[in-house]
């Protein structure tokens, strides 16, 4: 076995397909779009390499692939959090150990140019788009930008001395059991002192709502676990991709005197469209299947929810999240998960609690040091 740098266009194809070979005719793993994947993983399209070094590995056996994995030297976070460490993403692997050890020694070689002594991960690149290991609900299929894997894969990572760094939870809540009484006239009666308003996000107006959401995401989660600042491109990057999903009749934005302090985002769960294309191609027919089976999709997504810390008591959030279920059972969906919320996280995940939601999955980071080789 030998792992190769991705240093052709014929290598990153190699690296965006293994996967959909890796995960063919699995009942529950949803191939994501080759296009989306190809823009994340090449610098010339994504912002995110603007702030780190990358390297894209391949594990080959006798012309075989069995495994992938990117690794990153964020210089963002890294001076953010004073630290000097390497990450690792898109990791993906046959249930073989001595894969995933070859793959974590030609991250830990690569690394040693920037003295990198820790690696943490997996980031898909970073936190704004996928991350984590998915530990358990393997029986059920990921949400809109949610990860999945096979059960071994944290195995793998354990037996090479990777250790827990961050539990991320997903709660859903489901049409059929509704929301607690007592919550509803809690929100009601909050909502009636006046201290708020709540109003949907308008799509007409995206890119003055952009601006006042980017203001709200840059405060309200800046002590957060693992946050980072998005400079304009990365926020108009990822906007632009939300924009051709997001649900603006159950997205809201919170004020109090006129001034927005708050906002959810909900994304219809278009994964449940992109299972029926198992090769990730739009065309020549993918883009019709798509079409087709997008009016089906009866589950959402709360992507993000976020108050500033002066307006934390009022309610806004409990509210914000009935509003989202309310409005999205009218319109249709019978499912509706919040994630990705930090473990330790207590209020969102109070807030959730009383609404009657279950904690269904959960996703982990992994961290360790990488001073020996992993198969010493």
């Amino acid at each position: 076995m030998q792992v190769l740098k991705v240093s052709t266009p014929a290598h990153l194809r190699r690296f965006i397909d293994f996967p959909y070979r890796l995960y063919r005719g699995h009942p529950h793993w949803v191939p994501p779009l080759r296009l989306d994947m190809k823009t994340q993983l090449s610098p010339g399209k994504h912002p995110f390499y603007r702030h780190a070094s990358h390297a894209f590995f391949l594990a080959t056996d006798n012309g075989r692939d069995l495994g992938r994995m990117a690794v990153f030297h964020n210089r963002k976070h890294n001076q953010v959090y004073n630290v000097n460490i390497g990450m690792f993403g898109y990791l993906e692997m046959v249930d073989d150990t001595e894969v995933t050890a070859a793959l974590m020694d030609a991250a830990r070689d690569w690394l040693k140019q920037f003295g990198a002594t820790y690696i943490q991960g997996p980031y898909n690149p970073d936190s704004s788009i996928s991350l984590g290991i998915l530990m358990d609900a393997y029986e059920t299929p990921p949400m809109i930008l949610m990860p999945y894997n096979y059960p071994y894969y944290a195995g793998h990572l354990e037996q090479l001395g990777f250790n827990k760094v961050k539990d991320m939870w997903a709660y859903e809540m489901y049409a059929s059991e509704g929301t607690p009484q007592r919550l509803i006239d809690l929100v009601k009666k909050m909502e009636a002192r006046g201290r708020f308003t709540i109003r949907t996000l308008n799509i007409k107006r995206f890119w003055d709502e952009v601006e006042l959401v980017k203001e709200i995401y840059t405060q309200a989660w800046a002590e957060n676990w693992g946050a980072l600042w998005m400079d304009d491109e990365e926020y108009t990057h990822l906007a632009k991709d939300l924009k051709l999903v997001v649900d603006p009749d159950v997205s809201y934005a919170a004020e109090v005197d006129g001034q927005v302090v708050g906002f959810s985002l909900s994304l219809p769960n278009f994964n449940q469209a992109l299972a029926h294309l198992p090769n990730g191609r739009l065309f020549p027919l993918g883009l019709f299947k798509l079409l087709w089976h997008k009016r089906q999709i009866n589950s959402l997504r709360i992507l993000a929810l976020g108050v500033l810390q002066p307006y934390r008591r009022l309610g806004i959030d409990a509210a914000l999240y009935l509003r989202t279920f309310t409005n999205g059972v009218a319109k249709g969906y019978q499912t509706g998960e919040a994630s990705w919320i930090l473990e330790d996280n207590a209020p969102m995940n109070n807030a959730l609690l009383k609404m009657g939601a279950r904690k269904t999955k959960t996703y982990r980071i992994y961290g360790r040091s990488i001073t020996m080789s992993e198969n010493d």
